[in-house]
């Protein structure tokens, strides 16, 4: 068969579209994000931040170079760049083959497959083009919360809950396919059903999943929106065995002024209130952060308390980044910015005292015997995640000896540094 190159630039939504985008193809094509020759490369980019803009437009013409190179026929571009520029992008880039919009999946299979006819259920077809034992589930796409540093609502649109049935259809699917977790996604997630239902069915729709996920099976949480995550939510986490105990929960600051021009409905006040309750609530949670800095009117007083903040809150999982200011967003043009160099800066600060915190929590795992998922083979050594840790993400366990990708293991950590664990299996 001929060969398809997809390759997925940004989050792991896109990663779902792909993979539909994939599975749509594979019965004419092999489809595979590591070929280095066949009929067609597909970008699909990212055009979140800066930085993502830049690497989305390398990779194209890295790709470009492959086409003209002789190694494929065609250069397809899709994805969030493509959609959120894409009169230019239509216009300028005469590179490329062909730009499609987000999602346009149908416009870029039928270049590919003249006679090519939609399935009605993409989502159940989807082919895996990473882990085959562990699958993003979407339940939502776009977003409503119009946060003045975010682009994504006027590149995915407003906030779309999926069909629960839909859903559910696909999780009995990857149950009966043997995969070992899911992790459900959306732009947010907290607001699941509200649009679709009138109502918020998130804890419904966790708990038809637990149901039908069994023992056996990790059920994983990112993307949740702080303001809307409910003590009853957190009750509802605490008593469901197969939900790890692990909550995406992306601050993005921590002070209240910052807060409010973000527009995002926190304070400083609430968010430790809300952090006490949880790890109250569940001793063992693991909370994953993301934190922008450089933010318009981000003094070094307020820094400075950000990073008091950080040091007495201790985050199990943090990321930062530098603010990046984009065009259509109403902080682009806010007053008192913070130049790149200092907002860099910043980024190192507090990933060194992130690194302090990292280092110190995986230290007091040495001597448990955690459950362990096994990821990947790298040479003689294993490599697989407890339940504390996102896949690409966060912190990995590296075992002496080739134990079996997609299973669980009981393994004992034996050390720790502040990304890695090392453990012995004791099964």
């Amino acid at each position: 068969m001929k060969k398809i190159k997809i390759i997925t630039l940004g989050c792991d939504k896109n990663l779902v579209d792909s993979e539909i985008l994939a599975g749509q193809l594979a019965n004419n094509y092999d489809v595979s994000p590591e070929f280095n020759e066949g009929e067609a490369i597909i970008v699909n980019t990212c055009g979140f931040i800066g930085d993502a803009k830049e690497e989305s437009i390398n990779t194209i013409f890295r790709a470009v170079e492959q086409r003209d190179l002789g190694k494929f026929n065609k250069v397809f571009i899709t994805g969030c760049l493509a959609e959120r520029y894409y009169r230019d992008l239509k216009r300028d880039l005469k590179e490329v083959d062909g730009v499609f919009h987000l999602k346009d999946f149908q416009g870029i299979i039928k270049e590919l497959i003249p006679d090519y006819k939609p399935s009605k259920d993409l989502f159940n077809q989807r082919l895996a083009l990473e882990m085959g034992h562990l699958a993003y589930v979407r339940i939502s796409d776009g977003c409503n919360h119009n946060c003045s540093y975010c682009a994504i609502p006027s590149i995915r649109g407003r906030y779309t809950s999926r069909e629960m049935e839909s859903i559910l259809s696909e999780v009995k699917m990857l149950k009966k396919a043997n995969v070992k977790e899911i992790i459900l996604i959306g732009q947010e997630v907290s607001s699941y059903g509200t649009d679709l239902y009138k109502e918020n069915r998130l804890i419904k729709l966790l708990s038809d999943i637990s149901k039908i996920a069994g023992k056996d099976m990790w059920i994983r949480l990112l993307y949740t929106h702080p303001p809307l995550v409910t003590e009853e939510f957190i009750k509802f986490i605490a008593k469901t065995d197969n939900i790890c105990n692990y909550l995406d929960f992306p601050i993005e600051h921590s002070e209240t002024e910052i807060l409010k021009a973000m527009y995002r409905k926190d304070t400083r006040e609430g968010l430790l209130k809300k952090i006490a309750f949880m790890r109250k609530t569940i001793p063992n949670i693991v909370l994953r952060t993301s934190i922008i800095t450089g933010f318009p009117g981000e003094t070094r007083k307020v820094f400075n308390s950000m990073l008091k903040f950080i040091k007495e809150v201790k985050l199990e999982r943090l990321g930062v980044f530098a603010y990046s200011p984009e065009e259509d967003t109403d902080a682009f043009d806010l007053p008192n910015r913070v130049t790149r160099k200092t907002a860099l800066k910043r980024v190192s600060e507090i990933m060194d005292i992130q690194q302090k915190i990292s280092y110190e929590y995986n230290q007091k795992l040495i001597g448990n015997v955690e459950k362990v998922l096994i990821d990947r083979i790298e040479g003689k050594q294993s490599v697989g995640r407890t339940f504390r840790d996102t896949p690409d993400v966060d912190c990995e366990v590296l075992i002496e000896g080739r134990l079996k990708v997609g299973e669980f293991y009981n393994i004992k950590i034996v050390d720790a540094t502040e990304f890695d664990l090392y453990g012995e299996s004791v099964n």
